[in-house]
């Protein structure tokens, strides 16, 4: 099974740093451990060979019964001495510690025999050797250090685990100083979109993340500057385009025909909602609102009861309670082109309030004729319209799709439209439930 790395960067940089420095750690603290068990085995070799040297020399002062009766008195649990007559000529030649018999020869003397059949290893510090004693036997030695002394001690785990604690601090304290910056790059990016007169970040810490922050806080700059360049230019020709077209309805009510004054009159409506639709939606009007909690059901059931008394068929489908945070009048504008965009095609329109996994989640389906799949996502394209539609009373100016997905996007949404198996055309409206 593969291993899975924490998603964020945080995470990754707190898992690469603690592990390297607990691995460096350990490492270090094996090390130590053996050069410590390495120093105190020479220590104990060169110790219990002085103390086998004393107990040779006093056995070897002795003849007979004595030196029997002097081994079972010198003998302990940690030091058994015997005397044999014969003594094994098999060696051990894997001993950590050789110290021990060069020890042993320059006590003793180069004319005394030394047989080891067991030498001190690290971590099992057992010794058997025979020392022959003239006239012939020999005296059999049989010990052990106590395996405390190379066992890991226990204020050296203590200090690794203090150790480990203050590194962890320390690693957790470096990666969130590091990430800091890049997160708050990263909110400021996520929020440009919905307020471009947010404050500049602020530019300190490293020098890459100053360049960064300067970076990021020169383009908003332009793109604020484009923007109200943008709306300036329209609010002009708002102005200057309106002008006529007051001056062409005040004219057209002079005309004495009254079929061709509705004409007019008519035709100037088309250009008056094309106007007003195209200058909302270049200068994003339908998303300047503050997000506020919104009573989703009320908002949804008044629009309901808007249509319906309109004589049209608008059916919905809600829960009890359901309070969001949005833009209330983007919302409803929304929520009314979706239904109002059903009902053009279809009889009736059925509305779903739901909430899924942490999503808001507005379905409204109609029984009209649907979409090729070629065109459910190019009826999004401002000012698009199909061939079907290019009559005002059907087809609108062709903003009202785009216009949704303009206020979908600002509250961090999407919109999308699917045919139904059934038939008929299914908008689905997903916003993000803010807390």
């Amino acid at each position: 099974m593969k291993a899975r790395l924490p998603r964020t960067l945080f995470g990754r940089l707190v898992l690469v740093m603690t592990a390297g420095l607990l691995i460096a750690q350990l490492l270090g603290a094996v090390l130590h451990l053996s050069e410590l068990r390495r120093t105190v085995g020479r220590t104990v070799s060169n110790e219990v060979a002085q103390r086998v040297a004393a107990v040779y020399r006093a056995i070897d002062s002795q003849t007979g019964a004595e030196r029997e009766r002097l081994a079972n008195l010198l003998s302990s649990p940690r030091q058994q001495l015997t005397l044999e007559a014969i003594a094994p000529s098999d060696r051990d030649d894997a001993s950590m510690f050789p110290e021990i018999l060069d020890s042993l020869a320059i006590l003793l003397g180069p004319g005394v025999e030394i047989r080891p059949v067991r030498m001190p290893r690290i971590g099992d510090f057992v010794f058997d050797l025979y020392i022959r004693l003239p006239p012939g036997d020999w005296l059999r030695i049989q010990g052990n250090a106590p395996t405390e002394i190379f066992a890991w001690p226990g204020h050296l785990l203590v200090n690794l685990g203090v150790m480990l604690g203050a590194v962890i601090v320390v690693v957790w304290f470096a990666a969130r100083t590091t990430v800091k910056p890049l997160t708050d790059l990263a909110r400021a990016a996520r929020d440009l979109g919905e307020d471009l007169r947010r404050a500049p970040l602020p530019e300190d810490g490293p020098s890459e993340v100053r360049q960064a922050a300067h970076a990021f806080n020169a383009m908003q700059l332009r793109i604020r500057n484009n923007i109200e360049e943008r709306e300036r230019f329209l609010a002009a020709v708002s102005h200057d385009l309106k002008t006529p077209v007051t001056r062409l309805r005040l004219r057209s009510e002079l005309l004495g025909d009254t079929e061709q004054r509705q004409r007019f009159l008519h035709d100037l409506d088309d250009m008056q909602d094309l106007l007003g639709g195209a200058l909302d939606f270049l200068q994003g009007k339908a998303v300047e609102e503050a997000m506020q909690p919104v009573d989703l059901v009320a908002m949804a059931e008044s629009l309901a009861d808007d249509f319906t008394e309109a004589g049209k068929v608008v059916t919905l489908r809600q829960p009890d309670v359901l309070r969001v945070v949005a833009r209330p009048r983007a919302l409803r504008r929304a929520l009314a082109n979706l239904i109002d965009n059903a009902l053009k095609y279809g009889t009736r329109a059925d509305v779903s309030l739901t909430t899924v996994n942490g999503e808001l989640l507005i379905t409204i389906d109609d029984d009209g004729p649907g979409l090729p799949e070629s065109e459910l996502e190019r009826v999004f394209e401002p000012f698009y319209r199909m061939e079907i539609s290019r009559n005002r009373d059907t087809g609108g100016v062709g903003l009202g799709l785009a216009i949704v997905r303009q206020i979908a996007q600002s509250h961090g949404g999407e919109v999308s439209l699917e045919n139904r198996v059934r038939g008929g055309l299914r908008a689905v409206l997903r916003l993000p439930l803010v807390a």
